[in-house]
């Protein structure tokens, strides 16, 4: 994974996605209409150059004593008045941008990998602040199997 700041964006590039949720489904863990996601954090050196950079990083501790802790960055996608990320999936040769209604496929694919750009809203409420991250752009690559390959070389996908 690399990171990269661009003004105010973080560029992350070959990224982990975890805890998907494009599609805004109600869980025990989000409310129904929230479309989220995490990227994880694979070492300490980028988790201590996103907190220097005001990124809401999340930690949890380890499991075992030689594990270590578990890193993470929720990241919030919106849409607002037909509004929202460029968000593209690549199948074989084939290239789609997604929408509103069809972004919640993402939830489902098999991911090869993940290049994204997430912008910080910073907020203060009651005397209290923090940056939420929200999903800006995302190129995601599908693992797709042989079969599908020769149907999307083919042009019948």
């Amino acid at each position: 994974m690399q990171v990269n700041f661009r003004k105010e964006i973080l560029e992350i590039e070959d990224a982990r996605i975890i805890y998907r949720n494009f599609e805004g489904v109600a869980s025990k863990y989000n409310r129904e209409g929230d479309r989220n996601f995490a990227v994880i954090i694979p070492n300490d050196e980028i988790k201590d150059q996103l907190l220097e950079a005001g990124w809401n990083v999340k930690i949890k501790p380890a499991r075992d004593e030689d594990d270590t802790p578990f890193m993470f960055i929720p990241v919030k996608v919106k849409f607002n008045n037909g509004r929202g990320p460029a968000v593209y999936v690549k199948s074989g040769e084939k290239v789609t941008k997604l929408s509103e209604e069809t972004i919640g496929m993402l939830d489902e694919i098999d991911i090869q990998s993940v290049d994204l750009d997430i912008r910080p809203y910073d907020w203060e409420v009651n005397d209290k602040t923090g940056r939420t991250a929200y999903l800006q752009a995302i190129n995601v690559i599908q693992n797709i199997d042989r079969f599908g390959d020769v149907y999307t070389q083919e042009g019948k996908i």
